[in-house]
């Protein structure tokens, strides 16, 4: 059995994404949002490949190409991060877990992200290697309670691995790295321990209310106007990008900031927003909410306020400030 079978027994609804089959939804979005905000949440991130960084080189590499301090990570733990363009916009998100023999890196764009790393390995000891294993995701502050039923938990932000799995734990819940061959397994036991199952709509209605920026929000943004300047490491140097950074961390004068969008109707997704008649924004992520209606994250101009009025589409919005209320 596979992963994508125990999905269309729960009845799922799919939506098409990046040539990824995603689980959309289960039938009832309300009860997965409340499963997200009281309970155990079971999500698939199947569609976020996973690489593998090893060799003599693989920290000093990883190191170089993205926003974190890898030197300084210690084995058995694991951070969020960026990969920046030359002119510090950022290309990739990514998870990094230090194995200790290695690092294994997640990314929603894993694919292009080989490519990436492969252009830039020169003189450098290190091989890249695409793993066939799923990414799971118990979230919700039941998240722990069901995942003691299974194994020992490590600390937050601390992971475990056996030959079989890779846990890595969080403020929010868990992540489970596990072979593609054993994901429906491992699924069903997390069900069968008391998780819900909960699709990806309900995921980014919960994320937008809270204001978590993601790669509709980061794409081609500087980390620091896109709500991700904690994944940047300022104490360490000699990356793609860091030259902006560095630049940004003296003067400071970014120009737009992550905000919310309290919408009219829907919020068309990378549209642009208008203030009397002045463009001062971009739609990141646009939603649905059961609560508030049709919101969205958004890139605006930081002279813009919380109740100020902008256009989208010829239809006003009202600009939130984050969390949304």
């Amino acid at each position: 059995m596979v992963l994508q079978d125990l999905h269309e027994s729960l009845k799922v609804t799919w939506r098409t994404q990046d040539e990824f089959q995603i689980p959309w939804h289960y039938g009832n979005v309300e009860a997965e949002l409340e499963a997200l905000q009281q309970g155990a949440a079971l999500l698939d991130f199947s569609n976020h490949g996973l690489l593998e960084l090893r060799g003599p080189d693989g920290t000093e590499f990883l190191h170089n190409q993205c926003t974190s301090n890898i030197r300084a990570m210690l084995p058995d733990s694991w951070l969020e991060t960026l990969f920046l363009s030359a002119r510090g916009q950022i290309e990739h998100l990514g998870l990094v877990f230090n194995l200790g023999n290695s690092f294994w890196v997640s990314s929603p764009s894993a694919r292009a992200l080989a490519e990436r790393f492969r252009k830039f390995i020169v003189f450098d000891q290190v091989e890249i290697e695409a793993l066939p294993w799923s990414l799971l995701r118990l979230h919700g502050p039941g998240a722990e309670a069901v995942a003691q039923q299974l194994t020992a938990l490590p600390p937050r932000w601390g992971l475990v691995k056996t030959p079989h799995l890779v846990l890595a734990r969080d403020e929010f819940g868990l992540w489970f790295l596990v072979p593609a061959s054993q994901a429906y397994q491992l699924a069903q036991r997390l069900l069968e321990a008391g998780a819900s199952p909960v699709g990806h709509q309900a995921w980014h209605i919960w994320r937008v209310e809270r204001g978590i920026p993601d790669l509709p929000e980061a794409l081609g943004e500087l980390p620091q106007e896109a709500g991700l300047e904690g994944r940047v490491s300022y104490k360490k140097g000699c990356y793609l990008g860091q030259e902006i950074m560095a630049r940004l961390e003296a003067r400071g004068n970014t120009r737009y900031q992550l905000m919310g969008l309290l919408g009219q109707k829907e919020l068309p997704s990378g549209a642009e927003i208008f203030r009397e008649g002045k463009r001062v924004g971009r739609v990141g992520t646009a939603v649905e909410s059961p609560r508030l209606g049709a919101i969205a994250l958004a890139l605006l101009r930081k002279e813009l306020a919380p109740g100020d009025q902008v256009h989208v589409e010829g239809w006003s919005a009202t600009v939130s400030g984050l969390p949304m209320p």
